[in-house]
């Protein structure tokens, strides 16, 4: 694997998964680099992200990977000039918010109506399963019950992002969309997604909303509305959809429990009630 100087590179963001540098006398050239801890999440993205790519779906065209003199772990990326995340986006003209809300469902259908060949990505049942079975915040019981509730929801052999949401999707000056953060990339119902996006929108705190993703609860949440119907169609019943998709949010939520190492207790009451049919 090549090794690259960092002083090579100016700082053009970061955040809790590591940092993005763009090449001192190449402009062109993104560097992604991952914290130590999280190498295997890197591992996991070049090899995804190559694959999205070679299908032809919309994502920036990854180059190789790269160790620092330090040993951290990096990807080289083509990089998208003028990029803004429809988070972003959503932040600076909210008064475009139909807009996007349209344009983000788009390009989700066209992720979800992708079928690619089988075994090139694991499902994201057996993606979900795995994270289960590594929380160290639950019970031997609540685990197994788990387990068992992820094998019973349906499957499907669709495209599916794994991490879905409104920071994780790009436009550039033209409009061009990109999918970023592929290391999650898998198949199975587009539901997952949905509910990864739920989450997002309508679920975590307004203070978290602002940290992430820079736009206020009330504009997420109405960016939601749209977006359903955007996708779905004008005539879906956004509220029954909600219900529908919720136990894919609180399933996601455990996976990110033991991403982050961190608890969520107040979710605990509702995934007792539905995913545990615990009344």
């Amino acid at each position: 694997m090549k090794q690259i100087v960092l002083e090579d590179y100016e700082l053009s963001g970061g955040g809790k998964l590591g940092e993005s540098y763009i090449k001192k006398d190449n402009p062109d050239i993104l560097l992604k680099l991952y914290s130590t801890q999280l190498e295997k999440m890197g591992l996991d993205e070049y090899e995804r992200a190559t694959k999205v790519y070679n299908l032809g779906l919309p994502c920036p065209e990854p180059g190789e990977q790269v160790r620092t003199t330090d040993g951290r772990l990096g990807i080289l990326y083509k990089r998208i000039h003028g990029k803004l995340s429809y988070a972003r986006a959503l932040s600076y003209h909210p008064e475009l918010m139909e807009q996007y809300a349209v344009e983000f469902a788009e390009l989700c259908k066209k992720l979800h109506s992708t079928v690619p060949p089988a075994g090139l990505f694991p499902t994201i049942k057996d993606q979900f399963t795995d994270y289960i079975k590594e929380n160290p915040f639950l019970t031997d019981q609540e685990r197994s019950g788990i387990i068992k509730y992820i094998s019973n929801l349906p499957d499907a052999n669709t495209a599916v992002h794994g991490d879905l949401h409104i920071g994780n999707v790009i436009f550039d000056e033209s409009g061009r969309q990109y999918l970023i953060d592929l290391s999650e990339f898998s198949t199975g119902s587009p539901l997952f997604d949905m509910g990864i996006i739920y989450l997002q929108c309508c679920f975590i705190p307004n203070e978290v909303e602002m940290e992430l993703y820079h736009i206020t609860k009330d504009v997420s949440v109405r960016f939601w509305d749209l977006f359903v119907k955007a996708y779905y169609g004008a005539d879906i019943n956004v509220e029954e959809f909600n219900k529908q998709i919720l136990p894919y949010t609180l399933l996601r939520i455990l996976c990110v429990e033991k991403m982050m190492g961190q608890p969520v207790p107040p979710i605990r009451p509702l995934f007792h009630s539905i995913l545990l049919n615990e009344h």
